[in-house]
């Protein structure tokens, strides 16, 4: 029996409570829990009732996590993604998200013009634009997630860049939509979004003395999606539901099977011609038709999986290579891009961090401002539903053409950077070939000597 000195130090080496789990965590507690669900079913020695409990007792997470965990490896087919330590999601953040595109167009056009761009140079921009002295580590932190890293420029100066992949995403992005327009295909924008019940403008005239009545919080919340041509909102396809839960992103909401059900109830059957099906990449949306994940199957089902697809395998590969050869043929094509198949549209993914090439957010923004005018104390929660619904029908079709013409003058605007930027970077590296030439001799000369 162990003392208690080895009890304190097991005790000690327990996991921290608290602590956000990582991937490979999750992952662990999804295996354990399938080894637990296991021997319940064959009641063997260790006799299993609850097997969340006996996953959280071995693992150490909490029961609750758990099951969320659970939860969305069974609606999606993976894990949830890392959280950060800490509330983050009922916080506003200092830089809005309306200046992201402005943002953009500033670097990559002092990168045009031989500027290297730090922190002090876009917080000198901010400061212009939203008139408040943004902190540097903040303008760092929001950088990084729109896809910026700090990198060397030729010179071995300091400059903030787009990673390479992601403006190569936008250009591919923007390359396609320009060739399913010349096919003849529509373009047509999703999106989903959400109206608090207490959502209203933030700015009133004031006199001395006088003050804005209004309640505390922000209410329970509705949760929609909706599709825009250039025409106008496509008929039939708007859907609205409650929000389960009055904090987090809203894109906890919904799911596979709620956004699925959506794409086939009233998405595809109201679009005539065919058209070119623009989403954003969140999970829900990019599932496959076959969800499964080679890393928690066992040696015997990794064998048959590949057998009934008569996909060649040998005896002696153990686990590993049997999971390397699976996940060589799984098919990941999402499975809304194959029911837009059958009914000859296309679907195509917007670059990551781009919302300004999708013109339906400026719909969230135009509803949303109507919705927060007519806000009233004592508006019924269901009001303001209908206040959402008469807005949507207020978009008119000059509206949205004018939207989609906005998207268009941005997609030019980056086809023409990403162009300019590849064309500098070929000219610095000639430059630095030319340099290396003719320095050669020199350097050859000292190495002789």
């Amino acid at each position: 029996m162990p003392g208690d000195s080895e009890k304190n130090q097991w005790q000690g080496a327990m996991r921290k409570r608290g602590k956000p789990l990582c991937a490979e965590e999750k992952w662990m507690v999804v295996n354990v829990f399938s080894r637990c669900a296991e021997e319940r079913q064959q009641r063997r020695a260790v006799h299993t009732v609850d097997p969340y409990r006996r996953t959280a007792t071995y693992t150490g997470v909490g029961r609750r996590q758990v099951v969320e965990i659970l939860q969305h490896f069974g609606e999606h087919g993976q894990v949830p993604p890392a959280a950060r330590a800490g509330n983050h999601t009922i916080h506003l953040t200092a830089i809005a998200p309306g200046i992201d595109s402005r943002l953009h167009e500033f670097i990559l056009n002092k990168h045009h013009q031989g500027v290297a761009i730090n922190t002090r140079h876009v917080q000198d921009f901010l400061h212009e634009v939203l008139g408040k002295q943004i902190p540097e580590q903040t303008i760092r932190d929001h950088l990084r997630r729109l896809g910026f890293h700090y990198t060397r420029t030729r010179t071995k100066s300091r400059s903030l860049r787009e990673k390479p992949h992601v403006r190569q995403q936008r250009h591919t992005f923007l390359h396609e939509i320009r060739r399913l327009r010349e096919a003849g295909y529509r373009a047509v924008y999703i999106d989903e979004s959400f109206l608090h019940h207490h959502h209203g403008n933030q700015f009133s005239w004031f006199v001395e003395g006088d003050f804005l009545q209004r309640p505390i919080g922000k209410g329970r919340r509705w949760c929609f999606i909706h599709a825009l041509l250039e025409h106008g909102l496509v008929a039939k396809a708007f859907r609205i539901f409650e929000a389960k839960k009055s904090r987090g992103d809203y894109h906890g909401m919904f799911n596979a099977q709620c956004f699925l059900d959506w794409w086939q109830d009233q998405l595809l059957p109201n679009l005539a011609t065919p058209c070119v099906i623009v989403v954003d990449r969140a999970t829900y949306h990019l599932v496959p038709e076959e969800q499964i994940m080679p890393g928690t199957m066992r040696k015997a089902e990794l064998q048959h999986w590949l057998s009934s697809r008569a996909l060649g395998w040998e005896s002696h590969w153990l686990r590993p290579r049997l999971q390397e050869e699976v996940e060589k043929h799984i098919d990941k094509t999402p499975l809304i891009t194959k029911l837009a198949a059958r009914h000859g549209h296309q679907v195509l993914i917007l670059p990551v961090h781009h919302p300004e090439l999708n013109p339906i957010e400026l719909v969230w923004a135009i509803v949303k401002n109507e919705c927060a005018r007519l806000l009233r104390t004592g508006t019924q929660f269901k009001e303001v539903r209908q206040h959402l619904e008469a807005a949507l029908n207020g978009i008119s079709s000059s509206t949205c053409q004018k939207l989609f013409q906005t998207v268009r003058q941005t997609e030019a605007t980056y086809w023409t950077l990403d162009e300019k930027l590849d064309d500098d970077m070929v000219g610095q590296i000639d430059a630095g070939l030319e340099d290396k030439t003719e320095a050669e001799p020199e350097n050859k000369a000292w190495v002789v000597t």
